[in-house]
Order: structure tokens, then C-alpha cells, then sequence
């Protein structure tokens, strides 16, 4: 094979493992950061929104070992008086803890799911009159104690209606990796790679597509929130039909800094991974299908994403059956001619060695900026939980088109470990 044919079938390799999108993002957000460069001080003064204008909102179901950190965390910045715990059909001691700690919070009976949690939340205590910001925050999530220094600040542009928090996995101190931290590790990469190539170019002023704003700690102005439909029938989650409420109703910009952090558990076996995945995909899904296409800047990156998606996965789950094919028949993958690429015929042993390696690459550069040595271990294992990560993607879209969901929640295990052994990253 020549050197060009060694060149055009690597950029092949990186395109289907990576994605054109990441390096159009990745562009994009390098454009930004060069362009705020001068701008990057919060200036001081008085805010268009301040501490007392925010409520925060909390579902939670059965989050008894969770809350007391995430309320402990968001006290350290705001008032209890404004925090309002949604508990939605919880049979522990949710309710109690909430209030316990000096928080409002609503006895939801029967479990009615989240986003009628929040919904319900929003209405019983009028916060869309009384305030001019909801924070909406997961009962698992810590939040930073500067999160409203740089979050706030965003409110001033008065085009901007919602500001999407930066979330970050929850380590904990060990000596050795552990099973049961290998989702957290790869989250890290995950997260890191998402926030850094989509969510900070897209959502620059310029660009304004960003297509999530997650619901783990994610801000509202209640003018805009009061226009959204929260409880859209049949989704399984809420934030992405939150988010493309914003950006068909054309309620405003979705803005995000990396500064405005909240830490976030993930799960720590297999069986609850795969069925939050399963339940984010298929709410993506869903919320894609109950839009529909509409003409917009917005729809032509997620257009272009969605396809480069489907490409990425068909691509990742035919590998591993390819290169089964070639060492038990020697099957070779055929001959390529796209233009100016032209690859004879390849084996697909050399396809999955460089996509191994394009996938370690990206743990290597991750562990070195995250300061964790310990995703080297951990990345080994990265390439399987991509293959999951895809067949579940497929899966879920597939499942859009026939299940409903009256968005009734099971919340995964928490871990309950005291202090001395938690720490953020």
C-alpha cells in the first residue's frame, strides 16, 4: 500500500471513529476562545440576575443517600428558602432529609416522573412569578461553590434564556482502578470531549445550536421557562425536548462557560449504565421525532451530527464482526475509489488496530489534561463501551418509533461514603 493510500485509509479510520464534527467544533471553540480572550474577567457590578432571584428545583425519587450532599453543596451558595425538593413517589426519607435541612419540598404521590416532578414543582410555588431563574439540578449532583460566579454573569445578555452547567464525574480516592469506577473514567473522556468539542463552539453567540442543556444542573430565565412544554407526552426524559423547546420557539440562546461546574455521579455497574444510556438515547430520539425538521442553523448541525452518528456506529459494530470475518474466511474489506481516495483492499485487522489506536490516543491526551494517570488502565476497556454506547444508540432509534413513556423513574444505586473519601474533580 502507498503512502497516500496509508494516508487517505488513516483519515478514513479517524473520520468514522471520531467524527468531522468534533474537528469543525473543536475549530469553532478555538475561534471563540481567541475571540473572548480579552473578555474573560467577570466584570463586577450589579447583575441582571443576582442570588435571590434564583429557585432551584430538585426532582428526586427515593434520593435519601444522595440529597444531603447536593443540598449541603448548593446551601454553601444560596439560601435553603429557595430550594425545592420534587419528590416524586419517593418511599425513603427524601422528603423528610429536604426538609430537615430547612428546603421546601413537595410530596409528590403517585410517582408521576420527572418532568411532571419539575413541572409540578414550578406551578405549586409559582416560581415562574416570583423568580427570574430556575435552576433545575439532579438530587445526585454537587454543585461548585463558584457556579453562580460564572454563571449568573451570562444572564446579563439579555438574549441569552438558559445557561447550561458543566458537569463533571464524581471521583473517588483509591489506590488501584476499580471495576466499579470504570463508567465514572470513561465519562471523564466522554464529558471532556463533548463539552470541549460541542457544547462550548456551539454555543458561541455566532454559532447558537447547542441541541442539550443537561438536566443535571442547567438554569432557566422563567420568562422563557414558562413558555416551555415541560411535560411533553410520551419522552422518557426531559431536557433534550427542554432544550429543543428554546431553540424552535426561538425563546433565546443557550449559553455555557466550563467555569460553571457541578459534579454529577455516574453509575458503577453495568446494568445501571446501560439502562440510563438506553433511557438518554431514546429520549433523544424521541424528542428528534416529536419536533420534526424545521429550517434553521440549528437543524443543519444537528443534521449533519445525526448522520455522522449513525455513520460512527454502523462503522464501530461492523469492525469487530469484519475482522472475526477475515480471521476465520480471510475476507478483506473491498476496494475503495470516493474521488481522490482510493484504497485497494484492506484488512480489517489493520482497520481495528487503527481504530484501537485512535481511541487510546484520545484517553492518553484526556488523562493528561484531566491530571488522571489512571485512565491509561482504564481505556483498555474503552473501545467495549463504545460498542455498547453504539448498539444502544441503534437500538433507541429504533425504539422511538413504538415506545412511550409516561416518564416514571427508577433512580440508579448511590454509593453512601462519607467524606474523607470524596473529593471533585
Amino acid at each position: 500500500m502507498s503512502a497516500t493510500a496509508v494516508l487517505n485509509l488513516t483519515l478514513m479510520v479517524l473520520s468514522a471513529s471520531l467524527g468531522i464534527n468534533i474537528a469543525f467544533w473543536c475549530t469553532v471553540g478555538l475561534l471563540r476562545f481567541v475571540a473572548e480572550l480579552g473578555s474573560r474577567k467577570v466584570a463586577a457590578g450589579a447583575r441582571a440576575i443576582k442570588v435571590a432571584d434564583v429557585a432551584v428545583v430538585i426532582p428526586a425519587h427515593n434520593e435519601e443517600i444522595a440529597l444531603p450532599k447536593c443540598i449541603a453543596a448548593l446551601k454553601a451558595i444560596i439560601p435553603a428558602r429557595q430550594i425545592y425538593v420534587a419528590s416524586d413517589g419517593s418511599r425513603d426519607a427524601t422528603v423528610a432529609i429536604a426538609r430537615s435541612l430547612g428546603c421546601r419540598a413537595l410530596d409528590i404521590q403517585p410517582n408521576g416522573g420527572k418532568a411532571k416532578a419539575i413541572d409540578r414543582a414550578i406551578k405549586h410555588y409559582s416560581l415562574c412569578k416570583r423568580f427570574k431563574a430556575v435552576l433545575i439540578q439532579d438530587a445526585d449532583s454537587e454543585i461548585d461553590p463558584h457556579y453562580f460566579d460564572y454563571a449568573l454573569p451570562l444572564f446579563d445578555d439579555p438574549g441569552v434564556c438558559v445557561v447550561a452547567g458543566h458537569v463533571l464525574s464524581r471521583w473517588r480516592d483509591q489506590r488501584l482502578p476499580t471495576l466499579d469506577m470504570l463508567f465514572a473514567a470513561y465519562r471523564t473522556r466522554l464529558y471532556r470531549i463533548l463539552q470541549t468539542a460541542f457544547q462550548y463552539g456551539q454555543s458561541w453567540k455566532w454559532t447558537s445550536v447547542s441541541y442539550i442543556a443537561p438536566g443535571f444542573a442547567s438554569m432557566y430565565r422563567t420568562q422563557a421557562l414558562a413558555q416551555i412544554d415541560i411535560t411533553a407526552p410520551g419522552l422518557v426524559i426531559e431536557d433534550f425536548n427542554m432544550t429543543f423547546e428554546v431553540q424552535h420557539k426561538r425563546l433565546g440562546r443557550v449559553a455555557y462557560t466550563p467555569r460553571a461546574r457541578c459534579s454529577s455521579e455516574d453509575p458503577f455497574n453495568l446494568c445501571d449504565y446501560r439502562k440510563q444510556v438506553q433511557r438518554w438515547y431514546l429520549g433523544f430520539w424521541q424528542t428528534v421525532r416529536r419536533h420534526g425538521v424545521w429550517p434553521s442553523r440549528f437543524w443543519l448541525s444537528l443534521g449533519g451530527l445525526l448522520a455522522e452518528l449513525l455513520v460512527i456506529s454502523i462503522f464501530a459494530l461492523a469492525l469487530p464482526l469484519a475482522t472475526l470475518a477475515y480471521l476465520t474466511t480471510g475476507f478483506e474489506i473491498p476496494a475503495l475509489s470516493i474521488g481522490q481516495l482510493a484504497i485497494r483492499p484492506v484488512s480489517p485487522l489493520i482497520l481495528l488496530a487503527l481504530f484501537l489506536a485512535v481511541d487510546y490516543a484520545l484517553t492518553f491526551i484526556v488523562a493528561i489534561i484531566e491530571r488522571r494517570p489512571s485512565l491509561m488502565l482504564y481505556g483498555i476497556a474503552f473501545p467495549a463501551i463504545r460498542l455498547l454506547d453504539a448498539a444502544l444508540f441503534l437500538r433507541a432509534l429504533a425504539k422511538s418509533f413504538s415506545a412511550k413513556s409516561d416518564g416514571r423513574w427508577v433512580s440508579p444505586a448511590r454509593y453512601a461514603i462519607p467524606d474523607a473519601h470524596r473529593r471533585h474533580s
